[in-house]
C-alpha cells in the first residue's frame, strides 16, 4: 500500500501483487535506457517479491543534505516541479535503494485496469488503511520491472487539514475541494491508483481569472517541506484575511477603492452596528470566527456567530445576511429575531463608506 508522510500503516505480507490488466506498451518507454538480460530481470523481480514481504516501503525517498559542508550525492536530483503549465516548487531527492531503482526501465505512461495515466498527470490513491477518502498525488516518474512490479515516484497533493500543524490556519479560509502541493515525494505501487483526477490552478491575484467550478479540485498555494513554508495569498477586506471560494465576496463599485469585501464582514458590521443602537457593548474576544463558533448556544447577546456559508451573522437580537439579487446592487436583510421583522438595507463598503452599486 502507498505511504504518506509518516505514515506507519503497511501491506500485509500476505496481499498478493495483481497483475495489471494491460500490458506497459512499448511506446510509452522512454528513448535510450539500458536493456536489462533475462537473468537480470529474473534477480530484480526476485528482489522486489522479497523486499515487498517486509514491513515498511520497498523504495523510500530521502532529501539529501544542502548547504556548506554538505557531501553531494550523485544518486541525488534537484528539479522544479511542474503542476499544468507553472512551476511550483523546487525539490531534491534521491531514491534508496537507487541500485534497484535505476536498474528498472524508465516509462512515460503506466495502464491500471483501462485507464492509462502519463508522468505529470493527478491520480487518486488508496488510501493505506483502504478506509476513508482517497488520497491524491502527482506522477512524477515511472519505473517498472515488468507489468506486475510498476513504481511511481509522487508527491502529494494534501488537504489543507493534512497539512503539518504549523502550516494550518485559524481561521480557517480553504474551499471544500481545495489542495495544496508540496515537495513532500514517495513511491507507490501503480496498483494502488484508483483513477485520474483533474486539478486546475486559480491563479486569485487576476480578477479576470475564472475561478474554479463547483465540485472542482483546484490549487492557489504551495507547502514546501524542506522549509516548512506555506506560500502566501492574497489578503482581502477590511480584516486582511485571505478568500475562501466556497464564501461570498463584493467588490466595492467605488473605482478609487475596489476593494473586495467579505459577506460575513459585511454581514457582521450590521449585527455590531445593531448592537451599538441597542446600547450593547460588545465583549473582548469575539473577533473570528472560532470565538464567534464558540459562542453558540450561550445566554450573552453582545457575540455574532457566523454561517457557514459565509453570507451572514447574527447574535440572539439580529441576524444580517447579504443578498445579491440578478443584475442588482447587493441589500443586506436585516431581521430582528425578537419580532420577526425585516428590513432591506443598502450596502456600504467598510473601507470608504461608499454605497457599493
Amino acid at each position: 500500500m502507498p505511504r504518506k508522510r509518516d505514515s506507519t500503516l503497511s501491506e500485509p505480507s500476505s496481499v498478493k501483487r495483481r497483475k495489471l490488466t494491460d500490458n506497459i506498451s512499448s511506446e510509452s518507454q522512454s528513448p535510450a535506457q539500458p536493456r536489462m538480460t533475462e537473468k537480470e530481470k529474473e534477480k530484480l523481480v526476485h528482489w522486489l517479491d522479497q523486499a515487498d514481504k517486509k514491513d515498511g516501503p520497498i523504495f523510500n525517498v530521502v532529501v539529501p543534505a544542502k548547504g556548506h559542508g554538505a557531501k553531494k550525492s550523485s544518486d541525488s536530483t534537484e528539479k522544479p516541479l511542474i503542476l499544468g503549465d507553472r512551476i511550483y516548487l523546487e525539490a531534491r531527492w534521491a531514491v534508496k535503494p537507487m541500485e534497484k531503482w535505476s536498474q528498472m526501465t524508465k516509462y512515460k505512461k503506466f495502464t491500471v485496469g483501462n485507464q492509462t495515466h502519463s508522468c505529470g498527470d493527478c491520480v487518486l490513491v488508496k488510501p493505506g488503511n483502504d478506509s476513508g477518502p482517497d488520497w491524491k498525488a502527482q506522477v512524477h516518474e515511472v519505473r517498472a520491472a515488468d507489468e506486475h512490479h510498476v513504481f511511481l515516484r509522487c508527491t502529494w497533493l494534501e488537504n489543507p487539514e493534512e497539512l503539518p500543524k504549523e502550516a494550518r490556519t485559524m481561521p480557517p479560509y480553504h474551499g471544500r475541494f481545495e489542495l495544496v502541493p508540496g515537495n513532500k515525494m514517495d513511491v507507490i505501487d501503480a496498483l494502488t491508483v484508483n483513477g485520474p483526477l483533474k486539478v486546475v490552478h486559480w491563479d486569485e491575484s487576476n480578477d479576470d481569472a475564472e475561478m474554479p467550478g463547483p465540485g472542482e479540485y483546484f490549487w492557489r498555494q504551495t507547502y514546501n517541506y524542506d522549509t516548512k513554508v506555506l506560500s502566501p495569498l492574497r489578503l482581502i477586506c477590511e480584516c486582511k484575511q485571505p478568500h475562501n471560494p466556497d464564501h461570498l465576496i463584493v467588490k466595492c463599485s467605488n473605482q478609487a477603492c475596489g476593494i473586495w469585501l467579505h459577506a460575513s464582514c459585511l454581514a457582521k458590521d450590521v449585527v455590531q452596528r445593531k448592537q451599538q443602537e441597542q446600547g450593547i457593548k460588545a465583549e473582548p474576544g469575539t473577533k473570528g470566527r472560532k470565538q464567534a463558533r464558540k459562542s453558540v448556544g450561550k445566554t450573552s447577546g453582545t457575540k455574532t456567530v457566523a454561517d457557514d456559508n459565509g453570507v451572514c451573522e447574527e447574535d440572539e437580537n439580529t441576524k444580517a445576511e447579504l443578498v445579491v439579487p440578478e443584475s442588482a446592487a447587493p441589500e443586506m436583510l436585516v431581521t430582528n429575531k425578537k419580532t420577526g421583522d425585516e428590513a432591506k438595507e443598502p450596502v456600504h463598503c467598510l473601507s470608504c463608506k461608499e454605497l457599493i452599486q
